[in-house]
């Protein structure tokens, strides 16, 4: 047998394999997520009214229609864009200069890293019920002041906190990788030219870890804008915390009307993707080979 056949053997062997251990995910994401989705597309452009209602008459582009002039719609994309800049900015700055300190590996370091990565571990829920009792005994009794999940005017800040907080990590370990993975030949030559370590930082740190980036704002971004469970928890009654999915869940589930509740979800799914692949591509573009 020829040593090409051999390798093409080999190779098809190995995709298999990778195959057979990704067709679980798969099959996962196409049953829960990516099947109900265009199931339920149809579903937008019917009057439905709940789950136990079967009647399902077609009404167009009408639920569309009053979802762009609906007031709270729009406040609750307006609530969910607000979360999702500042915790996409603060998570992706504390994470990078947390990065930044601890790339280099010792004792202290990893026991540094193990301790800012486990808020991720948590889920938001758990995570939610202990800020709120934070905020709520502890800041409260200590500066005589409201719990900011009770306060219009602060809640969104108060949800940026606990999501920041749970996912800073993730971004760090992301950073760090892509810190590990810049050539230490680039710092060395920097320094013969007599290059300070702002310049540094700026000129070889910053383009070289464009992936890194690329990655965490597009996680970040995904999540922030599907937020439900932090809302949910601390603000449930609160207009100024409500987001989209929450608005979505509602429509769906309590005020029995689906039909404008599935278009919700459509909307807030195409913007989603939209945003998205403009991001990613932003961050295509500004890559750089090391």
């Amino acid at each position: 047998m020829s040593k090409n056949r051999l390798h093409s053997k080999r190779l098809v062997k190995l995709h298999a394999t990778n195959i057979l251990f990704m067709l679980p995910a798969f099959l996962f994401l196409l049953v829960v997520v990516i099947i109900p989705f265009f199931q339920g597309i149809p579903y937008s452009f019917t009057n439905w009214k709940s789950l136990l209602n079967a009647n399902r008459d077609f009404v167009g582009l009408r639920n569309y229609q009053i979802l762009l002039t609906n007031e709270h719609f729009l406040r609750t994309f307006g609530n969910t864009f607000s979360y999702t800049i500042l915790y996409i900015l603060f998570a992706n700055v504390i994470g990078l200069c947390i990065a930044l300190a601890l790339q280099r590996s010792s004792f202290f370091n990893n026991f540094a890293r193990t301790v800012v990565f486990m808020p991720f571990v948590v889920s938001l829920t758990a995570g939610a019920i202990v800020w709120n009792y934070v905020f709520t005994d502890i800041y409260s009794v200590i500066f005589n002041k409201i719990s900011p999940f009770g306060l219009s005017d602060q809640v969104i800040y108060a949800m940026v906190v606990v999501g920041v907080w749970r996912d800073l990590g993730y971004c760090m370990l992301i950073f760090i990788a892509g810190l590990t993975a810049i050539p230490q030949d680039y710092y060395e030559a920097a320094l013969i030219e007599g290059a300070n370590t702002f310049y540094q930082f700026k000129r070889i740190t910053l383009p070289l870890i464009v992936p890194a980036f690329t990655a965490n704002v597009t996680l970040l971004l995904a999540w922030g804008l599907k937020l439900f469970d932090l809302p949910m928890v601390v603000a449930r009654n609160m207009a100024a915390a409500e987001t989209t999915a929450i608005f979505i869940y509602d429509y769906i589930f309590a005020f029995s009307k689906a039909g404008i509740g599935q278009a919700a979800a459509i909307i807030c799914t195409i913007v989603l993707v939209v945003i998205t692949r403009i991001v990613t591509y932003f961050f295509r573009r500004m890559e750089v080979e090391a």
